[in-house]
C-alpha cells in the first residue's frame, strides 16, 4: 500500500497546504463546495411526499466509488459482554459506549424535511460514505474517549484504486453524571453551563477533527434485549461543513441526537432545527449515520499514522482542555487565511518523523492562541 506521507513531499510550504486541502476533501468525502444553483431546491408546497424526494431533486454529497467491502457476522465484544444478567446500569452503559469501539463502513444522510414559509425551498439531499475505525483513547470508570479515524480507497471509472487515504476524523468524548455542559451560542462562542440532574447521565462531547469543540449534550442510556439507546437533551451546535460550504441562511442548529447499539454496528440520529438568530426558526433536517462492522477491510495503515501521531493529539487534547475549562471560550475562524486543521495536520506529519515533544507543545500553544478571540 502506498501510504501519503506528507513530509516527504518535495514541495514548498504553499504547495504543502494546497495539498493538505486536498486531502481534507478526500477525507471529509467530496463535499460540493460550490454554491447551489436555485435548481437545486424544489418549493414544498408542490410535493406530495418529503422524504421520497430523489425523483424530484439530485443527490449531493461523495459521488466517488471505493473499494467492496464485507459485513461482519459477528458482533464485538464488548457487545457480547452487554448482553450479560449480571451488569448493573452503569456497566452496560460503558459497554454500550464501548461497543462503537470498531472498524466500519459508514453511510451519512441528511434530508431537509421542512421549512416555515409557504414557499420554502428545500435543498438536496445530501449522501455520503466512508471507512472508519474507532479507537479507545481513554477507557475509565466515569470517562471513556473515542477516536475517529477515516481510511478511505478510491476507485476511478476504469477500475484503478488510489490511496489509502488517511485522516483522523472526530471525537466523541463520555462522561458519567456530567456536571458541567459547553454550550454553542454562535459565532464560534461557547459557554460552560452547570447541570442540575444529571443523575445517571452520560454527557457526550463532539470535537472537529482539530480537536476544537463542536457541542456537547447529555441524557441516560435505556438498554433493551436487542438495543440499547442513549438519547440527548436539545443541543446548540455550528453548522457542520455539509452546510457551511454551501449556504449562509441560518445561525447555529439545535438537535436531538438518538444513538442505538446493536450487534451488528450502531446508527447516530439526528432531529436538526436550523435556527437564524436571534431564535428566528428557519427549517428543520433529519440525519443518520449508519455505522456497518466490516471484516475484510485492511486498517494497518491507519493503526500504524495513529501510532505515530497519538502522543501529538494527546499534547492537543490537553491544550484543549485548559481552554475549554474557562467559562467561556471564543474562536476565530481562520488565521492569516487558513483554518485550524490545517495548521493541526501540518504540525502531524512533522510529528511523525521527530517525534519531538517539546517542539510540539510549542507549536501547538503557538497556533493555538493565535485562534483564541480575546475580544468577546
Amino acid at each position: 500500500m502506498n501510504l501519503i506521507n506528507i513530509s516527504q513531499i518535495n514541495t514548498t510550504k504553499t504547495e504543502l497546504l494546497n495539498f493538505l486541502v486536498m486531502l481534507m476533501l478526500f477525507s471529509f468525502l467530496l463535499i460540493n463546495h460550490v454554491h447551489a444553483e436555485e435548481k437545486s431546491r424544489v418549493y414544498q408546497n408542490e410535493i406530495n411526499w418529503l422524504l421520497d424526494r430523489f425523483k424530484y431533486q439530485e443527490i449531493r454529497g461523495g459521488t466517488t466509488q471505493g473499494l467492496d467491502v464485507e459485513l461482519d457476522t459477528n458482533s464485538s465484544e464488548y457487545y457480547k459482554s452487554l448482553q450479560g444478567n449480571s451488569l448493573n446500569d452503569k456497566d452496560k452503559d460503558r459497554l454500550a459506549i464501548l461497543s462503537m469501539v470498531g472498524e466500519y463502513r459508514v453511510g451519512f444522510e441528511f434530508l431537509e424535511t421542512f421549512g416555515s414559509e409557504k414557499n420554502y425551498k428545500l435543498d438536496k439531499p445530501y449522501q455520503s460514505w466512508g471507512t472508519e475505525m474507532v479507537v479507545v483513547i481513554k477507557d475509565e470508570p466515569n470517562f471513556i474517549s473515542l477516536q475517529h479515524i477515516m481510511m478511505m480507497y478510491f476507485k476511478d471509472k476504469n477500475g484503478s484504486i488510489s490511496g489509502p487515504y488517511i485522516q483522523k476524523h472526530w471525537r466523541q468524548d463520555w462522561q458519567y453524571e456530567d456536571k458541567n455542559i459547553l454550550n454553542y451560542k454562535k459565532n464560534k462562542i461557547w459557554e460552560n453551563s452547570e447541570v442540575n440532574n444529571n443523575s445517571h447521565t452520560w454527557s457526550q462531547t463532539v470535537y472537529q477533527v482539530d480537536d476544537s469543540p463542536r457541542y456537547e449534550s447529555y441524557g441516560e442510556w435505556i438498554h433493551s434485549k436487542s438495543a440499547s439507546r442513549w438519547i440527548s437533551q436539545s443541543t446548540p451546535r455550528p453548522l457542520p461543513r455539509r452546510e457551511f460550504s454551501v449556504r449562509d441562511d441560518y445561525d447555529l442548529l439545535l438537535g436531538v441526537n438518538k444513538i442505538t447499539i446493536m450487534s451488528w454496528g450502531w446508527v447516530m440520529e439526528e432531529i436538526n432545527e436550523k435556527i437564524i438568530s436571534p431564535n428566528d426558526y428557519l427549517g428543520s433536517e433529519y440525519g443518520i449515520a449508519r455505522y456497518q462492522r466490516i471484516s475484510n477491510y485492511d486498517f494497518e495503515p491507519a493503526h500504524n499514522y495513529w501510532d505515530k501521531t497519538k502522543n501529538y493529539w494527546s499534547i492537543v487534547r490537553s491544550k484543549w482542555s485548559e481552554i475549554l475549562s474557562k467559562k467561556k471560550v471564543c474562536l476565530l475562524n481562520n488565521y492569516e487565511g487558513k483554518p485550524l486543521y490545517l495548521y493541526k495536520f501540518n504540525y502531524a506529519e512533522d510529528y511523525k518523523e521527530h517525534q519531538d515533544n517539546e517542539k510540539a507543545n510549542i507549536e501547538i500553544n503557538n497556533i493555538v492562541s493565535k485562534f483564541i478571540d480575546s475580544s468577546c
